[in-house]
This record gives C-alpha cells, structure tokens and sequence, in this order.
C-alpha cells in the first residue's frame, strides 16, 4: 500500500510539474520531476553531501499508464553518485564519476561516468560525455551485459544553438543506435529541442520536436 500511495504522490508531482520542471542545482535538496512519454512519469528525489567527492544519494519513484491513465506499472529504484575526480580551469572542466543503481525489478548497476568540457574557440564551446554500466541480475545471480553511450555536443553561447551527436550501445551491444539533435534555447527558460534516432532493432528512425520551460530555485 505504501509503496502504491508514494508512486503516485509521485505521479502526481510530475503532472502538475511538468510543464515548469524545477530544481536546486546547487543546493543539498534534489527534486527533478520529469516527463518520460505520455504515459510515463517519474520524480527522482535526494540529497547531495557538501563533502570532497559530492555525494549524492536517493530514490526514484515513477508511475507508468494507459492512454486512459489507469498505472499500470509504479517502478522504484535508489541511487547514489559520488565524483571520483574533477579538474576545473577557466577554459575546460573535467569530471569523472561512479553511480550505484538498485531496482527491485532489474537488480543492480554500477556505471562510470566521464564529462570533458572545453573552450574550442572564442564562440564554440565543446562537451564530451562518456557512460559505461554493468548491471546484476539478481534474480539469476550473474552480470547481465553492459551499456555504453557517448555523445558530442557543440554550442554557440552567443546564439544558443547547440548541436549533438551521440551513439549507444545496450544489453551486451545486441543493440546498438547513433542520432544526432538541435537546441536553440529561446529567452532565458526555454529551449525547444529537435532530434533523429536510428537503432538497429527498429526499422524506422525515431524523430521528435520538443519545447521545455525550466527555471532553477
């Protein structure tokens, strides 16, 4: 019973919050409600720790649907993130990090996380991300494959338009995708974002257009 009041408060949260998601970036409480499709909900809840290696530790709770909205689904997963090295100078950033994952339904992971971001000219500004899982299967007792993705993205402050390029792999590279995407962020708070997927289990490419509002407290 719990476990179904706290996914949907959850629900409930992301409904209401989507359209203006907010978030503390640099305070200890982390709040992200989000909207994963239309019919897919979820708030990721914790707290980071003012220490060396920037803790962070919490809980994810969502709720998935019909179109009519009846759940059909309430996932609920921890988490815990912590850097494990970070190099900040006026013109780059580095940053390398490990995250524990713990699902009820897919066991656990463990991923590595690698961010690089650098002043490539006067007017472009280059980030690099790099993340490799491992996940348990707890029901089998044994590891379960590894993911990995990269992606580039180019931005232009000046005018707020970025482009991205990024590649994936999942369950051991049985599947794997490349896409590539556009921002152009409007005002202060909103960006309207356009991306195209291809993955090898599909036989069409995945396209969309989305417009996000956002503003941090």
């Amino acid at each position: 019973m719990s476990r179904i009041f706290f996914a949907r408060a959850a629900l409930g949260c992301a409904a209401v919050l989507i359209a203006v998601p907010c978030h503390a970036d640099d305070g200890p409480l982390i709040w992200k409600p989000s909207k994963n499709s239309d019919t897919s909900y979820s708030v990721k809840l914790g707290l980071k720790l003012p220490n060396r290696i920037e803790t962070e530790a919490g809980i994810s709770m969502g709720v998935n649907t019909t179109q009519s909205g009846a759940p059909v689904d309430m996932p609920v997963s921890f988490w815990s993130n912590f850097i494990a090295q970070k190099i900040k100078t006026p013109a780059s950033e580095i940053k390398r990090g490990i995250g524990v994952g713990l699902d009820e339904g897919r066991g656990a992971s463990i991923t590595m996380n690698y961010y690089e971001k650098e002043i490539a000219t006067p007017t472009i500004d280059i980030e690099k991300r790099s993340s490799y899982a491992m996940h348990y299967d707890g029901a089998t007792g044994g590891w379960a494959g590894m993911d990995a993705s990269q992606s580039v993205r180019l931005s232009h402050p000046g005018s707020g338009t970025t482009l991205i390029g990024r590649v994936s792999g999942s369950d051991g590279f049985k599947t794997v995708g490349a896409g590539m995407g556009v921002e152009q962020r409007v005002g202060d708070h909103m960006t309207v974002t356009g991306s195209l997927d291809r993955y090898s289990d599909a036989d069409d490419p995945v396209t969309s257009v989305k417009a996000r509002y956002s503003f941090t407290w």
